[in-house]
């Protein structure tokens, strides 16, 4: 009878240690983010292109200019007349396109109060375009601090060599800080980051 339970209380013993390594195995690990801040872009160094695109109905304007900043010297101004569908982008430097961990993506913008929308739209290495829009409905200075997960795939278009897999695949190839469809309007950009918070 003793022996029995010996026996029963080491049976337990083992069932209870085995469910907490079950545990242990079965919990997600948090991903370790690269680094607590990626700037992408301060629009300090005016060496580097701003890149633009337009339909046959639109133009616009991407330059660096001193009129307004949030930070430092200059931001890059963005003029919209666009009917059908224009944007500008920054190119993400290799060392910058891993953001494994990160979770923000932050952003100043100069608002003109046009109600017009606009859109961010992020390429992965694999071409694929997430995008978040938002709505020219301020003015002066504001910052935008969106999780990366908001970013949705985008429906309306892809490029015919992407590779749909609807997630962000590393490294990232580009930041479209300012594409539209429809509107007049103009808009300053400051200090893009990629944040681990």
């Amino acid at each position: 009878m003793k022996n029995w339970k010996v026996l029963s209380f080491l049976l337990v013993i083992l069932l209870f240690s085995c469910g907490g390594e079950a545990k242990k195995t079965t919990a997600k690990e948090e991903v370790k983010p690269i680094a607590d801040q990626i700037l992408i872009s301060d629009f300090e160094d005016s060496s580097k292109e701003l890149i633009t695109y337009a339909g046959p109905q639109s133009k616009i304007e991407a330059v660096y200019s001193s009129e307004q900043a949030k930070s430092g010297k200059q931001s890059a101004k963005i003029t919209h007349q666009t009917k059908d569908w224009a944007g500008g982008l920054v190119v993400v430097e290799k060392e910058k396109g891993d953001w494994t961990g990160m979770k923000t993506f932050r952003m100043w913008v100069y608002g003109s109060g046009s109600n017009f929308k606009f859109n961010i739209d992020l390429e992965d290495a694999q071409k694929e375009q997430f995008r978040y829009s938002i709505t020219d409905d301020f003015k002066g200075w504001k910052e935008f601090v969106i999780p990366l997960s908001d970013f949705k795939f985008r429906t309306d278009w892809q490029a015919p060599d992407a590779v749909l897999n609807r997630k962000l695949d590393f490294p990232m190839m580009t930041v479209q800080f300012c594409t539209a469809n429809l509107g007049n309007f103009t808009l300053y950009f400051d200090d893009i980051i990629i944040d681990s918070k």
